[in-house]
């Protein structure tokens, strides 16, 4: 299949499931049990189904992987889509506007497409492997800036439940991280939706973002790494990926150094 295929429909299914989460914000959200753990809403588990069969029409061969789950239908292709159809569910459903629909394209295990849409600011993130990153179809690009003083930062805060920093026994040593952030940058703020913070880093909206979470999941996050890479941007993994879960920071390769070092001052 022609790479332009597959970017047109990235594109177009990346937009479509805007739309419909958008569309369904409003309406009555019924949150159940996944079986293999987790929770859903019934309009997440509606809009897999639509993608599982968009998927299964336009690109039967391919394989497919919905984040939290086990990989349908032509798992042994060199193609691979990964799709978070809700990032962010539980803002979702107390109707937080706050969340987005993530898929990326993989070839033989290398993410070529990624696809982020925050539907309630209709923002759609876009990049293809050495052809940059766009935002609404414009290039985009990492801020220029140099300065930690007057930086931006974007902090996934952690979790008592998660292994912060690669210990479940750092919890307090996060907590100093955040404190030396807030004194020495210009805001931190965090959003809970971990891919749109590195896309926001990767319009310059931000100027670093740092995990601190625990619970992120490397798949979760394949299509926004490419955009902030595609953007300029210096992805530094924090702690090696364990049992799918990874954790990393994201700067505009400016403060890369002075995040580095407030890091590793409390850690």
């Amino acid at each position: 299949m022609e790479k332009t295929d597959i970017r047109n429909f990235i594109i177009q299914l990346g937009a479509e499931a805007g739309e419909y989460l958008r569309n369904h914000f409003y309406t009555f959200k019924n949150t159940v049990q996944r079986e293999v753990g987790g929770f859903a809403s019934n309009v997440e588990l509606e809009l897999e189904t639509i993608v599982r069969r968009r998927l299964q029409q336009q690109f039967p061969s391919h394989g497919l992987v919905l984040v939290g789950q086990e990989k349908a239908a032509g798992s042994q292709s060199d193609w691979l889509w990964v799709v978070d159809a809700l990032d962010g569910s539980q803002h979702f459903s107390r109707s937080n506007p706050i969340y987005s629909f993530n898929v990326a394209v993989q070839h033989k295990g290398e993410t070529i497409f990624g696809v982020i849409n925050e539907p309630q600011t209709h923002q759609l993130f876009f990049a293809e492997i050495g052809q940059g990153a766009f935002l609404n179809g414009l290039k985009t690009v990492v801020s220029t800036q140099a300065d930690l003083d007057k930086a931006y930062i974007y902090v996934e805060l952690p979790e008592q439940s998660g292994s912060s920093l690669g210990s479940e026994n750092n919890f307090e040593q996060s907590i100093a991280i955040i404190n030396q952030l807030v004194q020495r940058t210009a805001q931190v703020e965090t959003f809970r939706v971990g891919a749109y913070g590195q896309c926001l880093v990767a319009a310059g909206c931000f100027d670093a973002y740092v995990d601190l979470s625990g619970s992120s999941q490397k798949l979760a996050q394949a299509a926004s790494l490419l955009i902030a890479r595609e953007a300029g941007a210096n992805i530094v993994e924090l702690t090696p990926e364990n049992n799918g879960k990874i954790q990393t920071m994201v700067t505009n390769n400016k403060l890369t150094k002075a995040m580095r070092e407030i890091l590793a001052d409390n850690c």
